[in-house]
C-alpha cells in the first residue's frame, strides 16, 4: 500500500540473476565498442579507465568514471539524450534510516501515513502490534544500493561501513559473481539502474507521475513498475554491452516473464538483509514486483515497438498493476480499471473514517495468499473506506468488480476462505459459499456479499450498521478511468542517431 521508493537493491541482484542465462547475447568488448555510436564508443573507454583506476585501489575515482562513462552509453543505448548532467553524492549506509524518515516526512503528511497502516492492518496485511514506519525504513536502509532522487535530481551512492566492505561474501553472493571489496561490476550495474532513472526524469517529469498517482496506491505501483522496469532492462542492456540499443529490444518478454516467475518467490531470500526476509509479504513482495514485473512489462513493450512503445508508455502511463501483470491489458484497446464512487459512507458514531483508497489486483493476489493470482486475476476496479472506532478497533467497507459474475464469485469464495483462515475460526467454512455470507460475533460483524460482478465486504462494525454499509455500498458509483491532464510530452530534443 505504499508504492516502493526507487531503489537499486532488488535491481542489481535481479541483473546478477540474469546475468547468468544473457552470457549468449552478449558481445566482446571489442566488437561492442566497434558497433557503439562515436559518443558511446568514448563512455566504453571510460569504463574501460574506471576499471583500471578500482584495480588500483582508487574507488571514488572510478566511480566518477563509470558515472560519465554511462552519460555517454545510455542515449545511445536507451535513444534519447541527457539535458544536462547529473548531480551526484554519496550517502553514508548509516546515515540511510534518518534520510528515509526525512523523506517519508516530505512525501506523506502522518495522517496518509496513519491511514496506510491502518489499512494494511484491518485487512489483516500486517500484525495489529507492527510499527509500520519503523519496519519500512529498517527495509529499505537495508536493500537500497543507491537512489536517484528526483526532487533535486540527484543520484545517491551509499557508502558501506569498514567492516561490510571487508566482509567476504556468501555462498550465494560468490554463485551471482559479486567478490569482497569494491566490486566494479555491481558498482556499474548500480550507477547504470540510477542514470537511466535521471535520464527518465530529465525527459517525463517522474515526480509528476508519482503525483498524478496519489490516493490511488494500485496505480502508483503500475507507475513505479514502468520506471524501474524501464531501468532494470537498461542495467540488463548495459550488462550485456548492448551500447547502440538495438539487441536489448529483442529480448523474448515470454522467456523473461518465465524466468520471473520462477524466480519472485526466492528473490528477497537469495538477495535480501535480514528484515527484508522477515517482513510480512504485502512489504516484501510489493517491494520487488516494480524490479521484476516492471522489467518484464517493459521488455513486453519493446518486443512490440521498441525503446519508443517505452517512451509512449511513460506519456501515457498504465493505470493499473493489472496492466502490469497482463500487457496485453495495456497496448492496442487498453483494459483501463473502472474507478469507484463509494459516495457518502456513514456508519454513525462513534465511527470515523480515516481514509480511502484502491487494492487492486497485485495487492489482492497478495492478500489471498497460494490461490491469489488466480482469484484476483479478473479485477476490474475497487475503492476501500477505512473507519476507526473505540478502543482502537477498525472496520471497513470495500467495493469491487470484477470483469464477469464467475471471476467475482471466484474471488468472493477465495476472500472467505481467507477471512476465515485469518480469523482462526476453525470448523465455520461452509463447504458452499452462497453469495451473500453473514458472520458475527461480539458485536462485530462479517459480510462477503456478490451481486452479479460486484462484490462486497463489510467487516467490523455491529449488525444495524452493517446492514446498512452493505446496501450504501452496493450503490457505489462507477465510471472509466480518465487519465490526468497535462501528461508528459515527447521529448522537445532529438535523438541520437543511430550507427
Amino acid at each position: 500500500m505504499l508504492a516502493p521508493r526507487r531503489l537499486a537493491g532488488p535491481a542489481t541482484l535481479l541483473a546478477a540473476i540474469l546475468s547468468i542465462g544473457l552470457t549468449t547475447s552478449r558481445a566482446s568488448g571489442d566488437e561492442a565498442a566497434k558497433d557503439a555510436t562515436p559518443s558511446a564508443a568514448g563512455g566504453v573507454k571510460l569504463l574501460g579507465e574506471g576499471d583500471r583506476l578500482a584495480d588500483e585501489g582508487k574507488p571514488n575515482e572510478a566511480v566518477v568514471r563509470y558515472k560519465s562513462a554511462f552519460e555517454q552509453i545510455l542515449p545511445a543505448l536507451r535513444h534519447i539524450p541527457f539535458k544536462h548532467e547529473v548531480k551526484r553524492d554519496v550517502t553514508r549506509r548509516e546515515a540511510m534510516k534518518d534520510m528515509l524518515l526525512k523523506e517519508f516526512e516530505e512525501d506523506m503528511t502522518p495522517e496518509e501515513f496513519r491511514t496506510n497502516e491502518l489499512a494494511m492492518k484491518a485487512f489483516g496485511l500486517i500484525p495489529r502490534e507492527t510499527d509500520l514506519k519503523a519496519m519500512i525504513v529498517q527495509v529499505y536502509s537495508e536493500e537500497v544500493a543507491a537512489f536517484y532522487d528526483p526532487k533535486t535530481k540527484t543520484m545517491h551512492l551509499i557508502e558501506e561501513p569498514e567492516e561490510v566492505r571487508k566482509a567476504q561474501p556468501s555462498f550465494l553472493e560468490r554463485l551471482f559473481g559479486k567478490r569482497g571489496g569494491f566490486d566494479k561490476d555491481e558498482n556499474k550495474t548500480v550507477i547504470a539502474h540510477e542514470l537511466t532513472h535521471a535520464l527518465a526524469d530529465q525527459h517525463y517529469d517522474l515526480q509528476k507521475l508519482h503525483k498524478d498517482a496519489k490516493n490511488d496506491d494500485d496505480r502508483a505501483m503500475a507507475v513505479s513498475s514502468l520506471i524501474e522496469g524501464e531501468a532494470t532492462l537498461a542495467m540488463i542492456g548495459a550488462q550485456m554491452e548492448d551500447w547502440d540499443g538495438t539487441r536489448t529490444p529483442k529480448l523474448p518478454a515470454a522467456d523473461l516473464d518465465r524466468t520471473m516467475t520462477f524466480l519472485g518467490p526466492f528473490m528477497s531470500m537469495m538477495g535480501g538483509g535480514k528484515s527484508l526476509k522477515s517482513a510480512p509479504p504485502i512489504i516484501s513482495e510489493t517491494l520487488i514486483f516494480p524490479y521484476l514485473r516492471g522489467m518484464v512489462f517493459c521488455a513486453w513493450l519493446a518486443n512490440k515497438g521498441g525503446w519508443k512503445a517505452i517512451d509512449d508508455a511513460y506519456r501515457n502511463p498504465p493505470a493499473s498493476t493489472e496492466q502490469i501483470l497482463h500487457p496485453e491489458k495495456f497496448l492496442g484497446k487498453p483494459d483501463l480499471p473502472t474507478v469507484i464512487d463509494l459516495g457518502k459512507v456513514d456508519p454513525g458514531p462513534p465511527w470515523k473514517e480515516i481514509g480511502r483508497n484502491v487494492l487492486g489486483e497485485l495487492q489482492t493476489a497478495i492478500m489471498l495468499g497460494r490461490q491469489g493470482s488466480k482469484a484476483a486475476a479478473g479485477w476490474d476496479g475497487d475503492r476501500y473506506a477505512i473507519f476507526e472506532g473505540p478502543g482502537d478497533k477498525l472496520a471497513l467497507v470495500w467495493f469491487s468488480t470484477w470483469d464477469s459474475p464467475e471471476e467475482a464469485r471466484e474471488f468472493a469464495e477465495a476472500y472467505v476462505r481467507y477471512q476465515t483462515k485469518r480469523q482462526g475460526k476453525k470448523g465455520f467454512q461452509p463447504e458452499t459459499i452462497p453469495a451473500a455470507l453473514w458472520r458475527c460475533q461480539d458485536d462485530s460483524c462479517q459480510v462477503v456479499e456478490r451481486r452479479g460482478a460486484d462484490v462486497v465486504v463489510v467487516e467490523g462494525f455491529p449488525p444495524v450498521a452493517t446492514g446498512r454499509l452493505v446496501e450504501s455500498a452496493f450503490h457505489a458509483t462507477k465510471a472509466e478511468f480518465q487519465p490526468p491532464k497535462g501528461s508528459p510530452q515527447p521529448a522537445d530534443t532529438p535523438s541520437p542517431a543511430k550507427p
